[in-house]
């Protein structure tokens, strides 16, 4: 099974975990708490659920802490390693969070890199990056910015050349 890890996917990127999920991705959700989305996790029980496909699975974590968020991650993952990274992670935790789930990362697996003002830094990590600017939010944002998510998650599995692309406001 393809595991997904979403950083930043318990708010507004949790349209974006939910497709994964409906798409046969078990998702990891590294979060403060747990969101009304996710199995009753961590541990054996969310693995025993999210293998049947239902919902992604809640990890303990907190960005503050990227050391220990790595750990929770490597505990659920179980020995398999993450074939798609989705990040949105506040600028002031981003470099140390993404240094610290390297590690975990397969081969050349895609990374999307969420961002919400410009200008967009380089990627982090050593693997294809496809990066997203979004647009000011307004009420119908939480939609948009999954579909533009979503679209760079696609071109990253499809191996397209790593790209920024801006989601609009329209």
């Amino acid at each position: 099974m393809r595991t997904a890890l979403v950083l930043g996917g318990t708010g507004m990127l949790a349209g974006c975990a939910g497709q994964l999920v409906a798409r046969g991705w078990r998702v990891l959700l590294p979060s403060r708490t747990q969101p009304l989305m996710a199995d009753d996790g961590p541990g054996r029980a969310a693995r025993a659920s999210i293998s049947r496909g239902h919902r992604p699975t809640w990890v303990r974590a907190d960005w503050a802490d990227p050391a220990a968020l790595a750990s929770e991650v490597e505990y659920e993952l179980d020995g398999h390693l993450v074939n798609l990274l989705v990040a949105w992670v506040h600028v002031n935790y981003r470099v140390g969070v993404l240094n610290a789930v390297r590690h975990l990362l397969a081969e050349g697996a895609p990374v999307v890199e969420v961002h919400t003002c410009a200008p967009v830094p380089d990627p982090v990590l050593p693997h294809p990056t496809q990066q997203v600017l979004l647009a000011h939010f307004a009420h119908d944002a939480m939609p948009r910015t999954n579909r533009a998510v979503l679209e760079a998650v696609e071109r990253g599995l499809e191996g397209r050349a790593p790209s920024l692309h801006h989601e609009d406001a329209r």
